[in-house]
């Protein structure tokens, strides 16, 4: 039997909500989806119940119902990280070679997740004027194995929530590969926030829901903090997920930003406003169909 390279899943869990998307490549810088399915979880899937092994069997079995009720081809597949999950820094490449940033990073990620007699899984990429590393114990990174295994995935790649948002845009005709942009993704319990300059990643961020604070000003305020160093004002906001929130509105106007809906299959662009259920809906996918995207276009 050949090995299909031309399928693949991406899967994101946000609170009782699973995401799954499966794409197929038409050509060499163009993906259509094949299947977006949401499907309910038995319990939150949070930091908690990344650690119990009932939890992640309901994630397992889900995927299961969901991969034969549609005759979804499982062999290739990209995870979403829980945001407590891994640890994502990155380090100014002014500050020296590579490798001695990349040292430093690792000392900082063991020293951080407290991991000195723990084995750390690393892996870096670097952009213009950054190296960003990513760390995750290998402990935790058995536990989504553990998921894979039993959901009958042949084979399954793990990345951070805002790197696939990052894949669902790169390359569609809505991202300017010049200036300075903000993708956003509002989640059930967390949003997690892209800056993106000049068609590169430079800094993410994630703020956490709680009843003590308000998820829009900690949203508002990180924001303004990330984009401060800038020579220029953000041109767009990508917004994705619970579009409703009546808070994303306000922030796009101080930006003094457009407000566009994410929808990684949309060749116009749309205000949030006008957009179609179709887009919104594709919107709420957008990381699982990014962690696909991954799979099929390096």
């Amino acid at each position: 039997m050949f090995w299909n390279n031309n399928r693949a899943l991406g899967i994101h869990c946000a609170g009782s909500r699973l995401f799954l998307a499966a794409l197929q490549k038409k050509s060499k810088d163009r993906v259509e989806p094949l299947h977006l399915i949401e499907g309910k979880l038995p319990d939150i899937f949070d930091a908690r119940a990344l650690k119990n092994a009932s939890a992640r069997n309901g994630v397992a079995e889900l995927i299961i119902d969901i991969v034969e009720e549609n005759d979804i081809d499982s062999r290739n597949a990209c995870f979403a990280l829980h945001c407590t999950a891994a640890l994502v820094k990155r380090s100014p490449i002014s500050l020296g070679d590579s490798k001695e940033i990349r040292e430093h990073l690792r000392w900082e990620a063991v020293t951080i997740l407290d991991a000195k007699n723990e084995e750390l899984v690393m892996d870096f990429f670097s952009v213009a004027d950054w190296i960003f590393s990513v760390a995750i114990r290998e402990k935790v990174l058995g536990f989504y194995r553990g998921i894979a295994m039993r959901a009958k995935l042949k084979r399954m790649n793990v990345d951070v929530p805002h790197f696939g948002l990052y894949n669902a845009i790169d390359g569609a005709n809505l991202l300017d590969s010049s200036g300075a942009h903000i993708l956003l993704y509002v989640g059930d319990g967390e949003v997690f926030v892209v800056l993106v300059y000049n068609g590169e990643v430079v800094q993410i961020g994630t703020y956490i829901r709680s009843a003590e604070s308000s998820i829009s000003q900690a949203v508002e305020d990180g924001i303004l903090s990330m984009v401060a160093e800038l020579d220029e004002p953000v041109g767009d906001v990508f917004c994705a997920g619970n579009l409703v929130e009546n808070w994303i509105e306000k922030l796009v106007k101080k930006l003094g930003a457009n407000d566009v809906v994410l929808d990684p299959f949309s060749q116009t662009k749309q205000s949030v406003v006008n957009c179609r259920k179709t887009n919104e809906m594709h919107s709420q996918f957008a990381i699982a169909i990014g962690l696909a995207k991954r799979e099929l276009i390096p």
